[in-house]
Parts: C-alpha cells; sequence; structure tokens
C-alpha cells in the first residue's frame, strides 16, 4: 500500500467564494475534471455528504467514495475524507481571497492506494498533482465562461 500525497496552489481571476461555490458543488466536478462524473448518495452537498467520483472510461474507471467531514462557507475551507474501499484518505480544499476580484486554490490530498508500491507514489502523487492543475484551470475558464467576475 502506498501514501500518496500531493499539494496544488492555483491562483484564480476569480473572487474568493464563487471559486469555493464551485469546488463544493460535488456534482459539478463532472464539468471540469475530465473522464468524471460524480454522483450524490446522500446529503445535501454539506457535512455528511457522501458521494462517488468516478474517473476514467468503462473497466478503467476508478470510483472514489468520500464523505463531506467539514465545510465552512466563510472560512472557504472544507475537508473530505475517501472512504473506500479503494481510495482511503483526506482532501483538504482552501480558498483564499488575494484581493476581492482574484483567489487561491490550495489542495492538498493524502490518500492511501491498496495496490501501488510505495516507490512510486512520488511519481503518481506528481502526476496527480498536475492533473489537478489542469482542472483549476479548466475550472477557472468554466466560471469565466459561465459570466463569473474576473479580475481585471
Amino acid at each position: 500500500m502506498a501514501q500518496v500525497t500531493f499539494r496544488v496552489a492555483q491562483e484564480m481571476p476569480h473572487p474568493a467564494q464563487t471559486v469555493f461555490e464551485a469546488l463544493v458543488d460535488w456534482p459539478g466536478h463532472a464539468d471540469w475534471v475530465p473522464m468524471t462524473r460524480v454522483e450524490v448518495l446522500q446529503g445535501d452537498g454539506g457535512v455528511g455528504t457522501v458521494f462517488v467520483a468516478t474517473t476514467g472510461l468503462g473497466p478503467l474507471a476508478l470510483p472514489d467514495r468520500m464523505r463531506v467531514e467539514s465545510l465552512d462557507r466563510s472560512g472557504m475551507d472544507v475537508t473530505v475524507v475517501k472512504i473506500g474501499p479503494i481510495l482511503t484518505g483526506d482532501v483538504q480544499l482552501t480558498v483564499s481571497a488575494l484581493d476581492e476580484q482574484s483567489s487561491r486554490v490550495d489542495w492538498v490530498e493524502d490518500i492511501r492506494v491498496p495496490w501501488l508500491p510505495q516507490f512510486l507514489a512520488r511519481p503518481v502523487g506528481a502526476a496527480a498533482s498536475g492533473g489537478f492543475r489542469s482542472s483549476l484551470r479548466r475550472l477557472s475558464r468554466s466560471l469565466t465562461a459561465s459570466g463569473a467576475p474576473l479580475s481585471r
């Protein structure tokens, strides 16, 4: 079993609250995370919500079952716990205002992958970091296309 940890920090030309609300729209992740669909199994999106994000195609799809552990809209911070059966661990998402019209997303994942040897943890973490950075750029483009406020 490998312990994979990665961090992504991405500046966004959108107000922090706009970005945070997009991040905690769990089904909305399917709009900006490639080859991913999200099904909410229980809850209203807040604390206690259980959802499955399935990424991939056909038999290569990986279901990632998660539960929202904490959600602070005013502090723009959310903790999600991966509850298996394949991936377990924690995800911490924080959005910080840089000014009134721009923000920074900090995405930290600390997960355990049962079938992955530990020597592959670092390259898998690097690949995941690149994938999530790319997804956050897609989120920013999506917010721009939807008319979300941009920095000037």
